[in-house]
């Protein structure tokens, strides 16, 4: 009985420890899409389309390889690994297809960058907010 209990608190645990993946853009961008799908995120971030739904163009914004938000942010918006994602953009590189997300160092940049830059798009966890970002998605 005691590891059945101790079995259920991990698991409790494991699920109130996860991040809350937000999509942001900046706070002056005229491109707040409160209604902006998963999947219009998807193909951003994919390199399938360089444009927002009014045809603007979008500046896709990623943290560091090996961060916890970022390989969160693949699992949950895009449906890969971080592995995956990686040898999703080596073969696009490699095809002359399109470059990746911009690289940010920390969470911290990544606002600085999405803030500064009007066509920008990024994600952080949402204990990283502030005001100079606009939450247009929240993972369900």
């Amino acid at each position: 009985m005691k590891f059945i209990n101790t079995l259920c608190l991990l698991c409790l645990l494991s699920f109130s420890s996860a991040a809350e993946i937000v999509v942001i853009v900046g706070v002056n961008n005229s491109n707040t899409y409160t209604g902006l799908e998963q999947d219009e995120i998807k193909r951003i971030f994919l390199g399938k389309t360089s444009q927002f739904p009014d045809g603007t163009t979008a500046v896709a914004y990623s943290l560091p390889k090996g961060n916890k938000t970022r390989a969160e942010f693949a699992k949950r918006y895009l449906g890969k690994t971080e592995s995956q994602l990686n040898s999703y953009w080596s073969r696009r590189i490699f095809a002359g297809k399109q470059k990746p997300p911009k690289a940010t160092d920390n969470p911290q940049e990544m606002k600085q960058k999405v803030a500064a830059n009007e066509k920008a798009i990024g994600y952080i966890d949402s204990k990283d907010l502030d005001s100079t970002v606009v939450v247009i998605h929240r993972f369900k």
